[in-house]
């Protein structure tokens, strides 16, 4: 009878420090929706959570800035509130001002040429340098599909001479430093003015890929597209340092492999999407106007020849070096 509970108190025991032991709920914040038709994010994130899944780890999903916006998300998982946060490139260079590189324009023209570059260059050792004083850990990117380019309410755009003069709605400075040059005349409005910066002629149009307005629903505020392939649109899969170093080695290592697997699954859809996507535009009534032959390599000119003025000279060297 003794051996009998001895027994029976050893296995309890051993079964409470599983459960002691056992990874926590990952909780995961972004600014998109649950949908994997449309958000590349949350394509990231359905198979980031299907991996941890395997290995009994419940993943907790907050779509649509729930959990706050952009600079709230990136507090919370510096301080370790949220595990994982998708955030965009401006919340990125809040961690690191070298990562400001990476969006240089017409730096890469593809998803598959800007991940050699990320890796040829060691771009995230060089961004978790800086990142980790801050309590993030920058694991990749999650792109948004297709590549980048100019969509106007005004006119057909073939050649860089016809961008001369036009107001294009800038994200930031630095978009306002490239445009000019292309003789644009830039003016920053945020995001979720832009719908009616358009409608009330503030800016006639910007840059961005047709993933991008199809999942912002401005498809039918627009009536040109031309394609560019300036790059593809990189969102940033952060994740708490804090978080990060607490998870057992094992735990790390499930964690790098829902990564790796959910970059996969970005990337393969983003392949996919590129064609979805145009077409959903050309069914909103925009027409796509390609560039007149030579007409991007101004484009390319134009906004390389400022590079220095986005990021320092050093990092342009330096970062040349991986351009195609």
């Amino acid at each position: 009878m003794k051996k009998t509970l001895l027994a029976a108190s050893v296995s309890l025991a051993a079964l409470s420090g599983t459960a002691a032991q056992a990874m926590d709920d990952v909780i995961v914040a972004f600014a998109g929706t649950e949908d994997l038709q449309n958000d590349a994010e949350y394509v990231f994130i359905h198979a980031f959570a299907e991996s941890l899944e395997d290995h009994g780890v419940n993943v907790i999903v907050h779509p649509s800035n729930t959990m706050g916006k952009e600079s709230d998300r990136f507090d919370q998982t510096s301080q370790g509130l949220i595990s994982v946060n998708i955030g965009n490139g401006g919340s990125l260079m809040k961690a690191s001002k070298w990562a400001s590189t990476l969006f240089l324009p017409f730096l890469t023209s593809d998803e598959a040429s800007f991940d050699r570059l990320v890796e040829e260059s060691d771009a995230l050792e060089r961004i978790n340098e800086e990142a980790s004083r801050l309590g993030i850990k920058v694991a990749g990117f999650a792109m948004r599909g297709g590549t980048l380019g100019l969509f106007n309410t005004q006119k057909p755009v073939t050649t860089l001479a016809d961008v001369s003069d036009m107001r294009l709605r800038a994200q930031n400075g630095d978009q306002v430093t490239f445009m000019s040059e292309w003789g644009a005349k830039p003016t920053v409005v945020s995001w979720a003015e832009t719908p009616n910066a358009l409608q009330t002629g503030v800016a006639v149009g910007h840059f961005n890929p047709p993933s991008t307005v199809v999942a912002a629903g401005q498809v039918e505020l627009l009536d040109y597209f031309t394609p560019l392939d300036a790059g593809p649109v990189p969102k940033v899969i952060m994740l708490s340092d804090d978080w990060y170093s607490f998870l057992t080695e094992e735990e790390q290592v499930w964690v790098d492999d829902a990564i790796a697997d959910g970059i996969a699954v970005n990337r393969a859809w983003a392949l996919e999407q590129a064609s979805y996507f145009e077409q959903k535009i050309l069914e909103g009534g925009v027409e796509i106007t390609p560039l007149a032959e030579g007409e991007r390599a101004k484009f390319i000119e134009a906004s390389r020849s400022v590079w220095n003025q986005i990021v320092p000279q050093k990092d342009v060297d330096y970062i040349s070096k991986f351009v195609d």
